[in-house]
């Protein structure tokens, strides 16, 4: 996909389907004129009047109630064509027919007018900046150290609680743990509203992953100049959507980044890093479960090597020749790691799903019934991944900042 390049985007898919030539441009400029309106809302911080809001938003305003499948079916009619134009599904945990319209055209139309960003040199890079930040304003961060409590009074926070005892006061709380874990496991039950719980207990964790990361003994720049490269299942999205819950690793769509694509000396010398990553449900791996927390891991183990080497081997065929004898270090990541590292429930990437009815205008909102207690990161509104979760994090800022001042 050209970055930056809309018409040549829609020049090559045009080429492909030139009995869709007019609803590939159609379809593509309505991304990008929605993200463009909602990157102006951005600009004024949220801030709109209902009554005007259809008037002004009119874009945003016609796609609040359609899913992904029901917009592109305004523009496209073949279906390996609406394929095509949704093959990014898989970054936001849902197929066309169950997906915001909106959330997906707005990062899409984003990309292809903005271009995709890659943080140099790791995405710890990232992390390690957002620390400095904080600590060269005063704040602290606390490593090897969980909450445990959030302490609430009379519907008012009062603090946390961490896991070595420590108390500390706050009059307020952001929390970019999982919703389930923050309402479920650290405020009192007492305290939250029955019908606000009840409206959590609706919502679904979104889709988790299985990942392989590899180190390789030559540069393959030269096998390959893309970075990342999407396998299709050749299955419909619906059908791909369940493969990937099933945990289908033999036939389910899959991606390869190679990094050293991205810019030169990522790796040493003569060396590659590359990524596979398959979309991955939880329920394959759940009966693994009550094992790994007590950190029996025999068959779990086996089977992360199984689906491993399915993986590597399914790579090799498609995209690296040759790739098992390049191999010189392998690791992999499967839900239940995702779990252990983030506390996610399901081993959630994306926070809650972007289903109709937590997605756009439905979303749950970053303050919740609690005074002071407000969401951050995935599980808030928009959502997930980096642009989404770091958005979250603004949102959170702002209604914290309406509520209490300053």
């Amino acid at each position: 996909v050209p970055q930056r390049d809309p018409e040549e985007y829609i020049k090559r898919l045009s080429a492909r389907f030139p009995d869709e030539a007019e609803g590939i441009r159609g379809f593509v400029e309505e991304m990008i004129a929605i993200s463009e309106e909602e990157n102006r809302l951005h600009l004024k911080k949220g801030r709109f009047f209902k009554l005007f809001f259809p008037f002004q938003y009119r874009k945003m305003w016609n796609v609040r109630n359609k899913t992904l499948a029901e917009l592109m079916s305004d523009y496209v009619k073949n279906p390996e064509l609406q394929d095509v134009l949704a093959a990014l599904w898989g970054y936001y945990g849902l197929p066309p027919s169950k997906l915001s319209g909106f959330y997906y055209a707005n990062a899409t139309g984003g990309y292809l007018r903005n271009g995709s960003y890659y943080i140099r040199q790791r995405s710890q890079n990232l992390s390690d900046a957002i620390a400095q930040v904080i600590e060269e304003n005063g704040g602290r961060v606390l490593y090897n150290s969980t909450v445990d409590r959030i302490r609430v009074e009379k519907g008012v926070v009062k603090g946390v609680e961490l896991s070595g005892g420590e108390r500390l006061p706050a009059r307020a709380v952001v929390s970019n743990a999982s919703v389930p874990a923050t309402f479920q496991k650290m405020v009192p039950e007492s305290a939250v509203p029955e019908d606000y719980l009840e409206k959590l207990r609706g919502y679904k964790p979104s889709i988790s992953s299985f990942i392989v990361w590899l180190g390789l003994n030559r540069d393959i720049r030269d096998i390959t100049g893309a970075f990342s490269t999407h396998v299709s299942s050749g299955l419909s999205s619906d059908q791909d959507y369940q493969a990937k819950l099933d945990g289908d690793i033999e036939n389910g769509s899959f991606g390869v980044a190679i990094y050293d694509n991205i810019f030169k000396g990522y790796s040493a010398p003569e060396t590659s890093t590359l990524q596979l990553i398959f979309i991955s449900g939880y329920e394959p791996w759940r009966r693994f479960e009550a094992n790994y927390r007590e950190e029996n891991k025999t068959a779990y183990h086996r089977e992360k090597a199984r689906w491993t080497d399915i993986l590597i081997k399914r790579a090799e065929r498609e995209v690296i020749p040759g790739l098992s004898s390049m191999i010189e270090v392998k690791e992999a990541a499967t839900p239940l790691t995702n779990w252990r590292y983030t506390g996610n429930s399901d081993g959630a990437i994306y926070g809650f799903e972007q289903s109709m009815d937590n997605a756009y205008m439905n979303r749950i909102e970053n303050h919740t019934p609690i005074k002071g207690l407000y969401l951050a990161g995935a599980w808030g509104d928009p959502g997930g991944g980096y642009t989404g979760a770091m958005r979250g994090g603004e949102k959170a800022f702002q209604a914290l900042m309406e509520e209490w001042g300053g």
